[in-house]
């Protein structure tokens, strides 16, 4: 007979009981004004994201890392063949080097004349060609100091660095491919920065705007709010919604470029009823409450619960009415409910 009753209980929502004993777990269920929350659905995205592009043309000789690689800051990904790069180069030191003897040369030849106008031993003609030939001499020094330069940049742009740490999303080449200026060569993300993008409603872009926070709920099960909110100030023309974009602190766990995350946004207040999170219990994928009643009877009520509100509170959607009791112990709830089924069947 006990095993018949039991089993009854687990397929109904309601069975009031006659249970005499220990109320002290009773708690009412409260009616509060907390700010509602819109919820969406949001897409995390990497703040820093970059597609290295060639810029020389030539033969691509090395890659050194691949897709889902972590790369530090300064890290070379890629090179170029580049004998053409540091001939040119090699040439523009030899001109340079030519180019500062001369330099120097028309240095001291001025300061002799100069000296010797001085002791009136040579024309002002003289010294104006001294001075003249030692401003060619400078000028030709400058003309090779930026062709080192040059010829320094095109070299370097045959060895492609990562602009920071992050992961290689995108392999775009293959070693021995000929590229161009402008073709792409590598892309990745950086993990150090997240943000969250989401498309709204436009009648709620307002009350977002005023409000101006934003709670991510996490994998774990917690949550994580944001203030730093941009709200884009133009509608998409196909969906007539807004995006919105939100800025995550550093060093959230388990959060991912791509990942879909739920994202609400504060409004304004509204009443809900809330319990203690300790009162809800499951059976199977049913939240289920012990609902306690004055005349001490116990009822098995099955609710749909929202999110927590704090460390000990959650909201209550349907089930409850305000003022029911609930008890916050499930396990000390089914202990009396076992026992008066007991005595029931007695």
């Amino acid at each position: 007979m006990l095993r018949t009753i039991l089993s009854l209980l687990a397929l109904v929502y309601v069975i009031p009981l006659f249970a005499s004993e220990n109320q002290s777990s009773l708690v009412k269920v409260e009616k509060i004004s907390i700010p509602f929350v819109y919820q969406f659905t949001g897409r995390i995205e990497a703040v820093h994201q970059a597609t290295m592009k060639a810029q020389t043309s030539g033969q691509l000789a090395e890659i050194y890392f691949d897709v889902d690689d972590i790369v530090n800051k300064g890290d070379v990904l890629a090179r170029f063949g580049n004998k053409r790069q540091k001939a040119e180069l090699d040439l523009a030191k030899a001109g340079y080097a030519e180019a500062e003897a001369d330099f120097l040369r028309s240095e001291e030849d001025f300061n002799r004349i100069d000296r010797l106008f001085a002791e009136k031993i040579v024309s002002k003609s003289d010294l104006d060609r001294a001075l003249a030939t030692q401003r060619a001499a400078k000028a030709r020094l400058d003309g090779a100091s930026a062709r080192i330069k040059s010829a320094s940049q095109e070299y370097e742009y045959t060895i492609i660095r990562a602009p920071y740490s992050g992961i290689v999303t995108k392999r775009h080449v293959q070693v021995g491919e000929s590229v161009h200026p402008g073709s792409q060569l590598v892309s990745g993300i950086s993990l150090d920065k997240l943000r969250v993008v989401v498309d709204v409603p436009q009648d709620l872009v307002e009350t977002i705007r005023q409000h101006k926070k934003a709670l991510l709920y996490l994998p774990d099960g917690s949550s994580v709010s944001s203030e730093d909110l941009t709200v884009f100030p133009f509608a998409d023309e196909a969906s007539h919604s807004f995006r919105v974009r939100i800025s995550l602190p550093a060093g959230l766990s388990g959060l991912y470029p791509g990942v879909l995350v739920r994202v609400g946004f504060s409004g304004d207040d509204r009443e809900v009823l809330v319990i203690p999170a300790s009162a809800l219990t499951h059976r199977g994928e049913m939240s289920i409450v012990y609902v306690g009643a004055d005349d001490g009877r116990i009822a098995l009520r099955q609710v749909r619960r929202g999110d927590a509100i704090d460390q000990g509170r959650l909201v209550v959607h349907a089930g409850l009415a305000e003022g029911e009791s609930v008890y916050t112990d499930p396990t000390a709830a089914t202990v009396l409910l076992k026992h008066s089924l007991e005595k029931a069947a007695q």
